[in-house]
């Protein structure tokens, strides 16, 4: 996903002056022609004599990812913001300038030659908590549907949500989102929305902001309720919704930071939590942001929330 396309302008990614695939045949020929190296080849990424620049991210830290083929998906750059050998040069966490031979009077060096350098993927939806789980119901679907079958048995709402997510500890919490996150960077997900449900304390819950802010990657941290627990009644500290009062303060108190926070709004938790979900997100000037299934009995979007366009469909 684009810029573009999160502004509500869908981009034909297949498509800029060359083609995408053009782009990068062109761009290939280009770097294996002027380097004579394999363009594919590993290379270690230099900056200090280490694997990246110390300190990335800071404020006032500055390095440049030089030489390599740049995609920058803005087509108001020139070229549309493809470059077959291009520069990047980035400070603190913002990208300040993107063209050929820039100077950077003292930047570290990040050495990009062969390789594509391009804005990393989003993940719009994604529970982290459960990253250890990942490999336990491969067969399963969302809820029993009485097949008798070990995908209709073996469920994510039984198991999952009834069974592990009950017993996290806020310890299992901050592991499972800095392994999730970290994970997910290695494989290019540079954003994430992160759809947090395992609330059960607001120790819980700042395990798993602390974890995510640790990763030192773009995220929305979506507060949602305490999965599971909240109906076995085994979470006497839950503090959702309200909470959210709190955490807004103690983490999301700046505009500018690489994580902010969304507000969990499920309605089929029941109008009155629902009401006061939404509620407490509009005050606090939060997205709000809700699970849409029809096996939880969901019913159309109260419509004191004309904010929610879309009715719910309700078999």
């Amino acid at each position: 996903m684009c810029i573009l396309c999160v502004q509500g302008k869908p981009q034909d990614h297949g498509g800029s002056q060359l083609g995408r695939r053009d782009f990068l045949k062109t761009a290939a020929a280009t770097g294996v022609a002027a380097t004579g190296i394999n363009l594919f080849a590993t290379r270690p990424a230099m900056a200090d004599g280490g694997d990246g620049p110390e300190d990335s991210g800071k404020r006032g830290r500055r390095y440049i990812i030089r030489g390599g083929m740049v995609m920058t998906m803005d087509p108001s750059m020139p070229n549309k913001g493809e470059f077959a050998k291009a520069d990047v040069l980035v400070e603190g966490t913002k990208i300040k300038e993107v063209g050929p031979n820039l100077q950077a009077g003292g930047a570290s060096e990040i050495d990009a030659r062969g390789k594509i350098v391009m804005p990393g993927f989003i993940d719009t939806h994604h529970h982290q908590f459960e990253t250890a789980l990942r490999s336990f119901l491969a067969d399963g679907i969302l809820i029993n549907d009485s097949s008798h079958t070990p995908s209709g048995d073996t469920t994510y709402f039984e198991f999952i949500l009834l069974t592990f997510a009950p017993v996290y500890r806020p310890e299992d919490v901050y592991i499972n989102e800095l392994f999730g996150g970290l994970a997910q960077l290695d494989d290019g997900v540079t954003t994430v929305h992160d759809v947090s449900q395992i609330h059960h304390s607001p120790q819980h819950s700042d395990a798993a902001i602390q974890a995510l802010f640790d990763t030192g990657r773009r995220a929305a941290f979506g507060y949602f309720e305490s999965a599971g627990a909240n109906i076995l009644g085994t979470n006497p500290g839950n503090q959702y919704p309200q909470d959210a009062t709190r955490i807004k303060a103690q983490w999301f108190s700046s505009s500018d930071q690489l994580v902010h926070m969304i507000m969990g709004g499920e309605v089929y938790l029941g109008d009155p939590t629902t009401q006061q979900s939404w509620t407490i997100g509009r005050n606090l000037g939060l997205q709000i942001a809700a699970h849409i299934l029809s096996p939880f009995a969901i019913r159309p979007v109260p419509p004191e929330h004309p904010e929610a366009k879309f009715p719910v469909p309700t078999n």
